[in-house]
């Protein structure tokens, strides 16, 4: 087994992280990112589950401790006949959490095959859509419910029409004579989500979101019986509501139908115009199968501010007001500095940015800032631009000593797919962007998964982190916590107006959420933005960025494996940690590392490319660098005279 160094090389002869022997791991931990396991093996005898009377599902060596991860597998309910377009839907989201699960038709429920379809695992879980669960409790007397559906740890209930049979099985497993399902016929409405129920809805937990038309199918109408708590609720109706009955602990949800998450995205996901279908499943999922599903164990968070020169003060951003409020609120912030600007800098506002590195900090915004100049897809073209951008960037380490994090803001939010392919051959560790998709319709391939992913890997297998405006809303910056994605705030110098009045108060509720948010630079939160999953010894790691950085702050040495996918994989290099070439495998379209990580020490992986070599670099014709700089300097009278008429630029 070969010893890796460290960071610190005073701590390299005693502490070191070692690359596990992959003899036998791979085959056991063969977890592709694509798809997840639904073959179930069935044990010999299954009579080794006992069904109780009420409640959960016991098994020799079940314990609290176990319950506390929630289930381990996912039962879902279907009619006997061919499976719905909403069973696809919402296998595909199961696929996407990495929660493993199997079907269980009408006909199986019924001749109580569920022990040997959940005989190794000490829980699971039920969803069903109400039409099928209508179906399967018809044998039932009236006030009970058949041993198998009460061995349930819980049991979602989808897609209450407003129908005779809907109707009458809300009212069974409510125990309310009255209980009804309603439209919603005046819009916006504003939903309440339960500050009862943190360990669902997390940085969710007490918002009042005002959802847009279409936003909701319909809602629920229950009479309080005392086992009833409303979720997600609008006046006395529930969007999404737990409730006990009889030993069974049933989730019900108003949604009519469950997204899909492989439909085309053009824009930024918006809880307040797609929150049925979405929001309700993925804080069940995400409370329910906690101990299986992937998960983040903290949210990096980071301001990015596009534009700004190094000076003193440009339009409404000074400086020195922002470091006064990152010392007051503790926030970090990284500016995305355009290479062109290298020898416009201000000494004392590089110094600023040197002596508080924790919280300051540039990465590459283009390259001269032109319309869509990342929207080319002409690979020469691009590899041109990225060169001249990071030989801006190494002049400007050469002057001032300020280094950049090796990061890409486009300019405009406008990308194409081969600009994605070009950032990983010129050796970029990741793109933020707003934007979700190519500027070139045509070539957008966004999918909904991409958007709820900690990044989208959709072009080139390159990581795009996406990053919202303040008024996107707080509820999206919430649900993007409860997803797993790292909450990057976009700006301008303008988000300064009124001395960051309005940015302190987004700071503040961004506080007031129940997360663990953790500030950092930007370079600094996307290596360490990644997804886990806990295994039988060897935790699975998600790796984004082309960079990862993985701390074990556990008292015991942590084996992971780490997967990336890579369809480019001709173009990789090699893999090292902590600066030393690692053996990895190849396997499904991922690479994989297993590392063991002793207590207190970090792992740093990185994926390292085969760079294109320096094309001829020519020089952009006169015409061309008149018409950037006259740009550049026509924004920065724009941006510092602003629409008040008065003078806000001093150097």
């Amino acid at each position: 087994m070969k010893n890796l160094g460290l960071h610190s090389p005073a701590l390299m002869e005693n502490h070191t992280i070692a690359p596990a022997s992959s003899s036998g791991n791979l085959a056991i931990f063969d977890i592709g990112l694509a798809k997840e396991e639904h073959s179930l093996e069935v044990p010999d005898d299954p009579q080794d589950v006992r069904w109780p009377c009420r409640g959960k599902m016991r098994q020799p060596g079940w314990s609290a401790d176990a319950m506390d991860t929630g289930s381990s597998i996912a039962l879902l309910l279907r009619n006997d006949d061919t499976p719905l377009p909403e069973d696809r839907n919402l296998t595909e989201i199961l696929d996407f959490f990495g929660i493993p699960w199997t079907r269980l038709t009408v006909g199986e429920a019924s001749a109580d095959k569920v022990a040997s379809l959940t005989a190794s695992h000490p829980q699971f879980s039920i969803l069903t859509s109400a039409r099928c669960l209508a179906e399967s409790l018809q044998p039932c007397t009236a006030g009970t419910f058949p041993a198998w559906l009460a061995a349930a740890a819980s049991v979602f209930v989808y897609g209450f029409r407003a129908d005779d049979r809907c109707r009458t099985l809300l009212r069974r497993i409510t125990g309310d004579p009255e209980a009804d399902i309603r439209g919603i016929d005046a819009w916006p409405i504003t939903v309440s989500v339960t500050d009862d129920f943190p360990e669902m809805c997390g940085p969710m937990s007490a918002l009042q979101i005002q959802l847009e038309p279409g936003a909701a199918d319909a809602a629920l109408v229950i009479r309080d019986g005392g086992e009833l708590q409303s979720i997600v609720g609008a006046s006395e109706r529930h969007l999404f509501a737990r409730l006990a009955r009889c030993g069974v602990r049933f989730f019900i949800d108003a949604s009519l139908a469950m997204v899909d998450i492989h439909e085309r995205a053009a824009t930024y996901f918006d809880v307040k115009k797609r929150f049925a279908g979405a929001v309700p499943l993925v804080l069940y999922l995400k409370w329910s199968f906690r101990g299986v599903c992937w998960t983040t164990s903290e949210t990096n968070a980071c301001l990015i501010i596009d534009d700004p020169p190094l000076w003193p003060r440009y339009g409404f951003l000074d400086f020195g007001e922002l470091l006064h409020l990152a010392n007051k609120q503790t926030f970090a912030t990284t500016v995305a500095f355009i290479p062109w600007n290298w020898q416009r800098t201000n000494c004392d506002t590089v110094a600023a940015f040197l002596k508080n590195s924790g919280k300051l900090s540039v990465c590459v915004h283009g390259c001269d800032h032109t319309r869509g100049e990342f929207a080319a897809r002409s690979a020469e073209l691009l590899d041109r631009k990225l060169k001249t951008a990071k030989r801006r960037m190494q002049s400007l380490l050469n002057k001032t000593a300020l280094d950049h994090e090796n990061v890409m803001v486009f300019p405009q939010g406008a990308f194409s797919p081969e600009a994605v392919s070009a950032l990983k051959r010129n050796g970029f560790v990741a793109a933020v962007n707003t934007e979700v998709a190519p500027a070139d319709e045509a070539s957008n391939e966004t999918t909904l998964a991409d958007l709820w992913s900690v990044a989208s890997v959709r072009y080139g297998g390159f990581s795009i982190f996406t990053r919202r405006y303040i008024h996107h809303g707080i509820e999206n910056f919430a649900f993007d916590g409860i997803l797993g994605k790292p909450c990057f705030i976009a700006a301008h110098h303008d988000i300064f107006r009124g001395h960051g009045s309005e940015l302190a108060e987004f700071l503040r509720q961004l506080a007031s959420l129940r997360w663990k948010l953790c500030w950092r630079t930007l370079g600094h939160a996307v290596v360490r933005s990644y997804s886990i999953k806990p295994g039988d010894g060897t935790s699975l790691v998600r790796m984004f960025a082309e960079q990862l950085r993985i701390e074990n702050m556990e008292a015991v040495t942590r084996r992971i494996q780490v997967v990336k996918e890579e369809p480019q994989v001709v173009s990789l290099k090699n893999v090292t940690v902590n600066q030393e070439v690692v053996a990895h495998e190849y396997m499904d379209g991922c690479l994989r590392v297993i590392l063991d990580i002793p207590p207190g020490r970090t792992a740093d992986i990185r994926c390292v490319y085969h760079e294109q070599p320096d094309a001829f670099r020519g020089s952009e014709s006169v015409s061309y660098r008149l018409r950037v700089a006259a740009r550049r300097y026509l924004s920065e009278l724009r941006d510092n005279y602003g629409s008040s008429g008065l003078l806000r630029f001093r150097l």
